[in-house]
């Protein structure tokens, strides 16, 4: 398991919602509105869709903006909570 890089303090971390409503609304080959930050080891990876993302082991850590009409969000994951998300069917 890999240290995380990242402290999650001050992240919104409800995905849920996050992944539902913005993420997966997009179809998994097209570019997301805003990149994906992926921390892959001592590196930070921009990814642009979920299909580069989901090719990064269960614990890379991510970082991405939910654009609002009045502010945007960060929100702090893992791959791997984005895959369990997709085995219960997305929901």
């Amino acid at each position: 398991m890999s240290k995380s890089r990242v402290i999650p303090d001050g992240f919104r971390k409800d995905l849920k919602p996050f992944f539902n409503q913005h993420v997966l609304t997009i179809p998994a080959a097209e570019r997301q509105p805003s990149p994906f930050l992926v921390m892959n080891k001592e590196t930070v990876v921009k990814c642009n869709t979920v299909e580069e993302l989901l090719e990064y082991s269960d614990d890379v850590e991510v970082l991405q903006t939910w654009p609002g009409k009045k502010r945007s969000d960060v929100f702090y994951f893992k791959v791997g909570d984005l895959n369990k998300h997709l085995e219960k069917g997305g929901k």
